[in-house]
């Protein structure tokens, strides 16, 4: 399985304006031929991830609406089945995964999303278990993930190792805030040697952001 982390953040690392907040705002400062770029490498990989709080408050298609080629397979892991029942996911037909935990077999929201035609798999217990999930999704021929999750959901897929390479629009503003989401949340590495190690292989100074792609340093990688 290859993981890309793509994600637009500000000089500070920031994805939103708040906690929690909808990271539509930063759009604005992108035009078509951006838009075209994130949509392009969307109908280059396989599947699209993002964690339930995106679809909260984003409400997304997470679909590839300017390039021709293939929608992604959608992919969100949640510990919690309460999404909007209004949500665009739901209501759009591109196939759609929803990976949750054992303990939520017998949510009622399991039978709501499969009636919608949406596929539910069950991985880990109290969280959902990306190493458990993984093996599932390339069961299904998923190979190539597209991670556009919020600092939590990120968190989760760096601490476990799973991250191939990073793209990065970063845009030329600063946000700021102790609890404004950002590119990495969650519990954090406390040992320098858990930290992860990645190369720039790429940037470019863009009319509207700097793009910086990052590959995992495949030294580090072996010697974890």
């Amino acid at each position: 399985m290859k993981v890309t982390v793509f994600s637009q953040i500000s000089i500070d690392g920031k994805l939103t304006l708040g906690n929690e907040a909808s990271s539509k705002p930063l759009f604005q400062h992108f035009d078509d031929e951006d838009m075209r770029f994130i949509h392009k490498f969307r109908g280059e990989v396989d599947a699209i991830m993002v964690g339930r709080n995106t679809i909260i408050t984003d409400d997304p298609q997470l679909t590839n609406r300017y390039e021709s080629g293939r929608n992604p397979v959608r992919i969100i892991p949640t510990t919690s089945l309460n999404f909007p029942a209004s949500a665009k996911i739901f209501s759009s037909p591109e196939h759609t995964i929803i990976a949750t935990t054992e303990e939520a077999r017998d949510h009622k929201m399991v039978e709501h999303i499969r009636a919608h035609g949406k596929e539910v798999l069950f991985a880990g217990t109290a969280r959902v278990d990306f190493k458990q999930l993984f093996p599932m999704l390339e069961a299904r021929g998923i190979n190539h993930i597209m991670v556009e999750g919020g600092g939590h959901l990120n968190w989760q897929v760096f601490n476990l190792d799973l991250v191939d390479e990073i793209m990065l629009m970063q845009l030329p503003i600063i946000i700021g805030g102790s609890d404004t989401t950002t590119l990495i949340d969650g519990e954090g590495f406390q040992d320098i040697e858990m930290t992860k190690a990645f190369k720039l292989h790429e940037f470019e100074a863009r009319s509207h952001y700097n793009f910086l792609h990052f590959k995992r340093d495949p030294q580090q990688r072996r010697a974890h």
